[in-house]
């Protein structure tokens, strides 16, 4: 929720701040827009590269309380802006938070749930993002500026507290030699009347196989399974973001506003912030069944459809006019379909993903380096996108993204490996082409 409303504050945001609405207002400029627009993608990936060996060190959740500081830190900047450089400094703290909870929540979630529902609870990260974004662009279509920021931050310091009332990883008790912790965390995490001797003695072996060899990151990229779980996880990150969902989420009430159309763009992305809620939780069903490579093939085909009819609206638009106010439903429609494509699988599966792909020893290094791209990535698209129309019109940037999608779907079904109700022994065997035995220390 907290870091779904720090993503979904940029849209109704925009308006505000261009037009002055907001208590001591100062000039903000649509290049200043594209600035603290994207420089948020620098922080999340400032914040993404430490993240996982802080986690490592103090604790999953200790990491995330202290990220969560950052995160709301940046909130005090946008509550009371008193110039550009401060909506620059809010966001980049801002995303700094985000990029290393990005890196710590999946990596968490990974270690303490069960094989056959770990798709489910890292499907649920990703539900409750998209609420914080339909919450964010409800409170400001009915809320003025100050208001809006209010709302938004107050869910910082509900994480912060929740944050304190769960249960430690029992990975991170164990390696640091707390046993005890780790029992009671573990019954905590199953039931407390379980019998948790065997999982406890299947995660110290691991540990200690970990623990007796210790690797350089360079010696661990020398491992043919190690480089393709992280090349795969890359390739996830860089079709969710060149599908260009953070540009659509960021500016949709710009995007609503150069349709033409009369509808109010406020009710638009409310609207389509609903069709995004509805359909991640239908993916959080789905994720479990249907396995993740046919959700992400189905997902980039339905982006990219979307995208063209998009694309051919735009093109309508500019070259008939009063045709196009025939047919002005048919952006909402293209958006909401596009939505409804991304929830289904580019939205919440590579993140669990990232959960369960990497051995022991390459988790806190991978989790960092993927999620630090996933970041840069969104700095990258969303700064490019403010410029993207000018060079290659309306048409042609949605047309762009269309190609992305379908390169996307092609990855997921020549390249990504299925791990649904898989073990990471049978993921690493997998991902070695099964010629390979899997190493011990995995």
């Amino acid at each position: 929720m907290a870091m779904g409303a720090v993503i979904g504050w940029s849209s109704p945001a925009v308006v505000l701040l261009e037009a002055g609405n907001f208590s001591s207002p100062f000039p903000v400029t649509k290049a200043d827009t594209q600035t603290y627009g994207s420089i948020f993608g620098i922080g999340a990936a400032i914040g993404a590269l430490p993240a996982g060996s802080m986690a490592k060190l103090m604790g999953r959740c200790m990491s995330m309380v202290v990220f969560e500081i950052v995160l709301f830190g940046g909130w005090v900047c946008l509550i009371v802006p008193r110039g550009v450089w401060m909506l620059n400094l809010g966001r980049t703290l801002q995303g700094i938070g985000v990029g290393a909870l990005c890196a710590v929540i999946p990596m968490y979630v990974g270690e303490i749930s069960e094989p056959t529902i770990r798709g489910r609870l890292g499907a649920i990260f990703e539900v409750l993002v998209v609420v914080g974004v339909l919450y964010a662009y409800i409170a400001g279509a009915y809320f003025n500026y100050l208001t809006l920021c209010i709302l938004c931050a107050m869910w910082s310091l509900i994480h912060l507290v929740g944050v304190l009332l769960i249960p430690e990883s029992p990975y991170y008790y164990l390696n640091n030699h707390m046993e005890e912790k780790a029992v009671r965390s573990l019954k905590k995490l199953r039931r407390s009347n379980a019998d948790t001797a065997q999982e406890l003695d299947e995660i110290n072996k691991a540990i200690q196989d970990e623990n007796c060899r210790q690797y350089t990151f360079s010696q661990l990229m020398s491992d043919v399974v190690n480089r393709r779980s992280l090349q795969i996880s890359i390739g996830c990150m860089l079709f969710q973001q060149t599908s260009g969902i953070n540009v659509v989420i960021f500016y949709m009430n710009d995007i609503f506003s150069s349709t033409g159309s009369e509808l109010d763009p406020n009710t638009a992305s409310i609207t389509v912030g609903f069709v995004m809620f509805f359909m991640t939780l239908v993916t959080m069903v789905l994720i479990d069944k249907a396995g993740r490579k046919v959700l992400l093939a189905i997902s980039a085909c339905i982006m990219a459809a979307s995208y063209m009819c998009l694309g051919v609206y735009y093109m309508i638009y500019k070259d008939n006019p009063e045709m196009a106010k025939s047919i002005t439903w048919l952006p909402l429609l293209s958006i909401a379909i596009y939505i409804m494509g991304f929830s289904t699988g580019y939205g919440a599966i590579p993140w669990v993903v990232i959960g369960e792909i990497f051995s022991n020893e390459l988790k806190p290094y991978g989790t960092s380096i993927v999620t630090a791209v996933n970041w840069i990535l969104v700095f990258l698209v969303t700064y490019i996108s403010k410029d993207l129309p000018k060079w290659v019109g309306n048409h042609g940037t949605f047309f762009t993204f269309s190609g992305f999608c379908v390169l996307g779907a092609i990855f997921a079904l020549l390249i990504m490996p299925e791990t649904k109700n898989r073990s990471l022994a049978e993921i690493q065997l997998d991902l070695a082409g099964e010629k390979i035995q899997v190493d011990s220390r995995i």
